[in-house]
């Protein structure tokens, strides 16, 4: 089973070489109409989330508030971690950040210096060099601004990619081939489980975290966790106020479909005196 996640610069050739590798590996390939089709089996409130999130749009007062909520968070990683679980994916955009804790998923960066992808952006859409630098511009600063709003880290952390494609010198053709070669070589890391079971596990989890943190408040410093096991057990871990939240979670992960016991490990905050 192939897991492979695309991240991309505006003009970088990205979306053609993502597509041209899953017509090659025969993957299916996610965009972020699938990511929008998945959302709509979610609650109306996360739904206008996943509209504003697919816009990339540089987020406002209220949109900060909104996509701040942990509950939010979690849920965006669930629809990444179903999407991957379903095996012989290629999914495009923000996969290779959520998915970077799992070394056999394939993730490759597709970049191309300033100029080159202007100049690309001039033949493709007919405008002049000032305004495709706009073009390239925007989308690269709401994309960072969007992704340390959300996740609070880098949108180029280098090190979590297999490869980082320059296409400076690559047309899309040949940049595919480039990646697909790199897939096919991938040696695998040693895991207990398989990668898709791993994925929908964690997808679980996610969910379950979800419906918890849009229930009760918890904190990014002191967070809270949830492990998912294919026998139904749910293991919670981190920080909540006191010990009514704590039995409140417990009840909380227990009406999850699926689950049929639960591990609570959570501590609490408050004060004994």
């Amino acid at each position: 089973m192939a897991v492979v996640a695309v991240s991309r610069q505006v003009g970088s050739y990205g979306d053609e070489i993502a597509a041209l590798v899953a017509r090659k590996l025969n993957l299916e390939l996610i965009d972020q109409a699938k990511v929008h089709e998945l959302a709509q089996g979610c609650d109306p409130e996360f739904k206008k989330a996943c509209a504003l999130y697919e816009t990339e749009a540089q987020p406002g007062f209220l949109e900060s508030l909104f996509f701040r909520s942990p509950a939010y968070t979690s849920l965006f990683e669930s629809l990444t971690f179903e999407l991957a679980g379903r095996g012989d994916v290629l999914l495009i955009g923000r996969g290779a950040l959520f998915l970077k804790d799992f070394p056999n998923v394939f993730k490759a960066r597709i970049v191309a210096p300033m100029e080159v992808r202007a100049r690309r952006i001039m033949e493709a859409r007919s405008v002049g060099m000032e305004e495709a630098r706009e073009l390239i511009g925007k989308p690269d600063a709401k994309r960072r601004a969007l992704f340390n709003l959300v996740y609070r880290e880098d949108v180029q952390p280098w090190d979590l990619f297999n490869v980082i494609l320059n296409t400076v010198c690559h047309g899309p053709e040949a940049g595919a081939e480039i990646i697909c070669s790199a897939i096919r070589s991938m040696e695998h890391v040693p895991e207990n489980g398989t990668l898709q079971e791993k994925l929908k596990n964690m997808a679980k989890a996610k969910r379950i975290e979800s419906v918890i943190k849009k229930r009760v408040v918890t904190s990014p410093y002191r967070n809270l966790e949830v492990a998912f096991t294919p026998d139904g057990v749910a293991t919670l871990t981190g920080y909540v106020q006191d010990k009514k939240t704590k039995e409140q979670v417990e009840e909380i992960a227990l009406g999850m479909e699926g689950v049929k016991q639960v591990e609570n490990n959570l501590k609490t905050t408050e004060l004994s005196f």
